[in-house]
């Protein structure tokens, strides 16, 4: 079964570090082999939700920004059969209630992370997205998976901890090779590529071929880079979700690093 990808570009946070605000594409994928649809994530609340609840200024998000941006590729929210959720972060599993008769796929161990999550974790899991979640019928409504699992001919998940106990990959076959929609195990290229300095402007050479793992973390350094390398093992190209440079329309769009002289994530 061979699948086309669509990158819808949701919105943008505005993430206040230390001396400078950083600007985040958030992202979600429509995937689809003409038949059958499937969301891979689907999004994070609209600008007032963002202020009140996280205090955190953004652009876009929330229903509207998902309808139009489906609307943009050719798709509806009726088109959408499955929804993957990678994990249950407020940026990749809000705007749920658009779907209400799609079949929701989250690892079981990210469900339980959600309801008692590490402690630097817990402002990034809403109460609402919890309920929206296990308030859904089993198996019709919700699919609780345990580890690696082929979803439909084509289109696998791969348990992949290290951002959460229990992130998802899809990896997803396309006309050209297979894709792995990472999310943020790995969240930007600088992180699978950080001695590139076509990739990463201030290249970190004494990693040698290792990773850089992702700031945001539960499990150790270890479990995560074992992670970002078991994707690679099974994947021609990975498509991280919040960097600015990745591809639009897959397999039409193709490469395993942005071009050289591409915009870095900012």
């Amino acid at each position: 079964m061979s699948f086309r990808i669509h990158t819808l570009h949701l919105g943008d946070l505005m993430v206040p570090w230390p001396h400078a605000v950083i600007k985040e594409p958030i992202h979600c994928w429509y995937v689809t082999d003409g038949t059958t649809g499937i969301l891979v994530d689907s999004g994070m609340p609209d600008p007032g939700d963002m202020k009140r609840r996280l205090n955190v200024d953004s652009v876009g998000g929330g229903p509207d920004s998902l309808i139009a941006a489906l609307r943009h590729v050719g798709a509806k929210t009726d088109d959408v059969h499955k929804v993957v959720l990678t994990h249950m972060h407020f940026d990749h599993a809000w705007n749920l209630e658009l779907f209400p008769n799609a079949q929701v796929i989250v690892q079981r161990d990210e469900l339980i992370h959600a309801i008692d999550p590490v402690p630097t974790q817990r402002l990034y899991y809403l109460r609402e997205t919890l309920a929206e979640v296990l308030g859904r019928r089993r198996p019709k409504g919700l699919l609780l998976v345990d580890g690696d699992t082929e979803l439909v001919p084509g289109f696998e998940l791969m348990k992949v901890p290290g951002h959460t106990p229990g992130i998802q990959a899809a990896i997803i076959s396309t006309a050209r090779g297979k894709v792995a929609l990472v999310s943020d195990c790995g969240d930007n290229y600088a992180n699978w590529y950080p001695t590139d300095p076509n990739v990463n402007p201030t290249p970190m050479r004494y990693l040698g071929s290792d990773f850089l793992p992702g700031a945001i973390r539960s499990e150790s350094e270890r479990v995560y880079g074992d992670s970002m390398r078991r994707i690679l093992s099974r994947a021609d190209i990975v498509v991280p979700a919040h960097d600015t440079r990745i591809p639009r329309a897959i397999p039409e769009e193709w490469f395993a690093k942005p071009p050289a002289g591409s915009a870095a994530h900012s």
